[in-house]
């Protein structure tokens, strides 16, 4: 128990350095739920798991003001706490979206307040020309930030996960019913609003016809894929083409016109 507990820890804390490595995406759940099954041993289900997490959290994006539930710790306890009852994706569900939302709260609540009392330090740094501490501020107060994640994520599972194996144990069968049934609804209801920010009459011909082909011509997603690959590449060069044709005409244009 406490080197799993150990081992969430040192994912909670890659995952949070997930901005000081660039734009790497290791805290997408397929990424967590991925590391969280291996060091359970389970990698095929952690996979599953963090797929279906994804699914879930595909079209939570930070837009704006809208801040996103904490997909980190969400799909970090989900899935320690799934695999440990020994459930399946759907467990990991019902479990990975309250416990994002709260974290959402407390990140906000704790973790803000931490990041802006930084920002003041580094204001200071600045005005100071003191570049040694305005570097030890920023990486300081970056993991700072994440505090409330970092303490709150393996002390959950620690201290937790005995109570919440034994209320899963006792879960009624028409309620692992609807858990279940939700477990399917959920993740495509994630899918709809990624789907929602970027459909346009451009883009929903391309998606029917993917989604009639794997309905109706048996087709498998991935073969869907590589049609659509080989398509997007022979559209590529068509309009590379064109876009040549496009230029030549200006410029012999352009010569008669200085004639």
């Amino acid at each position: 128990m406490i080197i799993q507990t150990l081992l969430i820890f040192l994912i909670t804390f890659l995952a949070c350095s997930e901005f000081l490595l660039g734009t790497s995406l290791i805290q997408r759940p397929i990424v967590l739920g991925t590391l969280v099954g291996l060091i359970f041993g389970q990698l095929e289900t952690g996979i599953i798991m963090g797929a279906t997490l994804e699914l879930a959290f595909i079209g939570a994006v930070s837009i704006g003001a809208y801040i996103p539930p904490d997909m980190i710790s969400g799909t970090i306890l989900g899935t320690a706490l799934a695999i440990k009852a020994g459930t399946g994706p759907e467990t990991a569900l019902a479990l990975g979206l309250p416990i994002s939302t709260v974290m959402l709260a407390l990140n906000s609540v704790l973790g803000s307040p931490i990041m802006l009392a930084f920002t003041h330090l580094m204001d200071k740094d600045i005005e100071n020309g003191d570049i040694r501490k305005f570097n030890l501020h920023y990486f300081g107060g970056g993991y700072a930030a994440f505090l409330p994640r970092l303490i709150v994520i393996p002390c959950a599972y620690y201290f937790g996960s005995d109570a919440v194996v034994s209320l899963l144990s006792n879960i009624p069968e028409w309620l692992q019913t609807g858990i279940s049934i939700s477990g399917g609804i959920i993740p495509a209801l994630g899918f709809a609003m990624l789907a929602q920010m970027i459909m346009d009459k451009k883009i929903a011909p391309f998606f029917f016809i993917g989604f009639f082909a794997i309905k109706y011509l048996n087709l498998t997603t991935t073969a869907v894929a590589i049609f659509t690959l080989a398509y997007v590449i022979l559209l590529f060069f068509k309009e590379k083409e064109q876009g040549e044709h496009s230029a030549l005409d200006t410029q012999k244009g352009a010569d008669f016109d200085e004639f």
